[in-house]
């Protein structure tokens, strides 16, 4: 995956199915923590081995603690690890297969709150559910934990999170100012309008405020905003970061370069600051959220460099 920097404006084309399919998830949770439990089904074997998941996070934590043999499942926008895209696909949020994910027989389905229909069907079939959430980066750590233990790998659970949490370390002194950052979800190409946005309560805002940045919407009331260019142009952001499912071809970079070039009054267009973090990792709640971090401290980071603007 590339950090790309794209003077006067990098864009990439509107994202696939795979953004959707994670912020559908997160915009359906349920409100407030959720605390991870089980339910469990009479018999039910003390390690689970045959596991299904169908949110691409909770795939990605499942191959992450070495538990990819026991998944015999996955959700349709499953994009990482490619070992995981090799396993019978279920559906997803809203077209969840139950008669595919019975006939696979799990004893363990890993089910975040907007799964709800889904858990309460398959529970009733007395397979068991392990209930946790993605919301932000306690939910994501939670999960983790919840599910290294329900899987009695507990002691490669505490290693993976004991690295999770120095790789999400803090770095407020990343940069000498706080810069004040938009952070832009899948905008399409053309003059820019209405732009779907990260708030406080989502994991990129988080990251971002780990780093010591500044996020022009930490006011909004949701957590994933869609604003209009006014409120833009009046926040006047300093750096704005897109984030992307796709990398873009050299065609679609060149015709989005050109979006931002009549909003010069904005410092972040004035200044060449247009940052794009682009891959399946961007807005999937899970294990690679310390990829990243990494790349948003590289967009952020003083002596940003030219080598990162380097063609595909």
């Amino acid at each position: 995956m590339r950090l790309w920097r794209l003077r006067l404006g990098g864009w990439l084309a509107a994202a696939h199915g795979l953004l959707m399919a994670g912020l559908v998830s997160l915009s359906l949770a349920a409100c407030g923590p959720s605390e991870p439990s089980a339910t469990p089904s009479a018999g039910t074997p003390s390690s689970p081995q045959r596991i299904v998941a169908l949110a691409p996070g909770n795939v990605e934590i499942l191959f992450a603690l070495g538990l990819g043999d026991r998944v015999v499942g996955v959700g349709n926008f499953t994009s990482w690890p490619p070992e995981a895209l090799q396993l019978p696909k279920l559906g997803g949020l809203v077209d969840a297969d139950l008669e595919a994910i019975v006939k696979l027989d799990p004893d363990l389905l890993i089910a975040l709150p907007s799964e709800g229909t889904l858990a309460t069907k398959v529970a009733a079939l007395g397979v068991e559910v392990l209930h946790v959430d993605s919301d932000n980066l306690d939910d994501v750590e939670a999960a983790i934990g919840a599910i290294a233990q329900r899987c009695g790998v507990g002691d490669a659970g505490e290693r993976f999170l004991a690295q999770w949490r120095q790789q999400l370390a803090p770095r407020p002194s990343l940069s000498s100012t706080a810069p004040r950052v938009l952070l832009s979800i899948a905008r399409p190409a053309g003059p820019p309008r209405e732009i779907f946005t990260a708030g406080p309560g989502s994991f990129p805002h988080e990251l971002l405020t780990r780093l010591g940045a500044v996020n022009v919407l930490a006011d909004s009331a949701a957590p994933y905003p869609t604003v209009g260019l006014e409120v833009i142009l009046a926040r006047k952001p300093e750096v704005i970061i897109e984030l992307r499912t796709v990398e873009p071809t050299a065609e679609i970079a060149a015709a989005l370069r050109r979006d931002w070039s009549e909003f010069a009054e904005l410092p972040a267009v004035r200044d060449g600051r247009i940052e794009i973090i682009a891959g399946s990792h961007t807005m999937i709640p899970g294990p690679r959220l310390a990829q990243l971090y990494s790349e948003l401290a590289a967009a952020l980071t003083e002596e940003f460099t030219e080598e990162h603007s380097e063609e595909p």
